[in-house]
């Protein structure tokens, strides 16, 4: 192949005869040399580049993130075990207060003390040092256990203690008027109009007429009213089996179906019906039979 160079404002012409083999050579070496010289180009200024600001930058930054977060997981163990802490202090307070309600219900001593998993040498650090995240939230796990058994304990102790001043509410107890004294107690005892041997059913205190009369229980009127040689008397029922009877009344003060509580005045002492002269009649049944009610009078409570 002939090509043929001239030169411009020169008439004459320069022939170069070109072959193929000639062509391939220099292709072969500009095509071979120019990655070689490119490679080392690059070489050069990779090794004469300035500091890598993005990474020397970046590596102070992830080291802080890391530091915060033992900071935070350092922070939250010390505040998860001052939790556990008062859990603890408060099972402890229900400890306490378990023992006394169990006391009042008259419950055997020990019967509602913390097991020995919970006794009061495991201590919790305040500082967070010494547990791990798991062993607290093992232990906050007990002491769930450990609130939930003494919330159902506190429960049957109200229920227990309610029972117990319902009782002492129904059941007859002090003095039903100021002052005065026992003129006639339970039992045999002479007729005081025939002077026939006969049987008394409650006692008789002697007061001034007019004294007042209060309520020695509560419970519910089932009778008030004129009742032959009790004269002017009022009943109350616990609603169970147990009555209480206040008679020769010269007032009262309530009505049938009335609801009363404990101390509540009823009426006053008179000397209506088969009586010798003012004084109250008091007397209690249970399931209709009579008993001694001077085991339910408190001679403290006469003044």
């Amino acid at each position: 192949m002939n090509i043929i160079f001239m030169r411009e404002g020169d008439a004459r012409s320069r022939p170069v005869s070109l072959s193929v083999g000639r062509i391939a050579a220099g292709a072969t070496a500009l095509f071979g040399v120019m990655p070689l010289v490119l490679g080392v180009l690059a070489f050069w200024l990779f090794a004469h580049r300035g500091p890598d600001t993005t990474a020397s930058a970046g590596a102070p930054d992830a080291l802080a993130q890391v530091q915060r977060l033992a900071t935070v997981s350092r922070t939250d163990l010390t505040g998860l075990a001052t939790a556990v802490g008062r859990l603890r202090a408060r099972a402890s307070r229900l400890d306490a207060m378990s023992a006394r309600l169990g006391a009042l219900a008259g419950l055997p001593v020990g019967a509602l003390s913390l097991p020995a998993a919970f006794s009061a040498d495991e201590a919790v650090p305040k500082d967070g040092r010494g547990w791990t995240i798991a062993g607290l939230r093992a232990l906050s796990g007990r002491l769930k256990i450990e609130f939930a058994r003494r919330s159902a304990q506190l429960a049957v102790l109200a229920a227990i203690l309610a029972a117990h001043r319902v009782a002492a509410r129904m059941t007859p107890r002090g003095w039903p008027v100021r002052g005065g004294w026992i003129s006639s107690p339970f039992g045999p005892r002479p007729d005081p109009f025939t002077g026939r041997p006969g049987f008394h059913p409650g006692i008789d205190i002697a007061v001034p007429l007019g004294t007042p009369v209060r309520a020695m229980a509560a419970g519910i009127v089932i009778f008030a009213g004129q009742d032959g040689g009790f004269g002017r008397l009022i009943k109350i029922s616990d609603g169970h089996s147990e009555v209480t009877m206040y008679a020769h009344l010269s007032a009262r003060f309530v009505h049938v179906g009335e609801v009363i509580h404990k101390h509540q005045l009823l009426g006053r002492v008179g000397d209506t019906g088969y009586s010798t002269g003012p004084h109250l009649h008091f007397e209690v049944m249970l399931h209709g039979v009579p008993i001694n009610p001077a085991g339910f009078l408190r001679l403290a409570d006469r003044h």
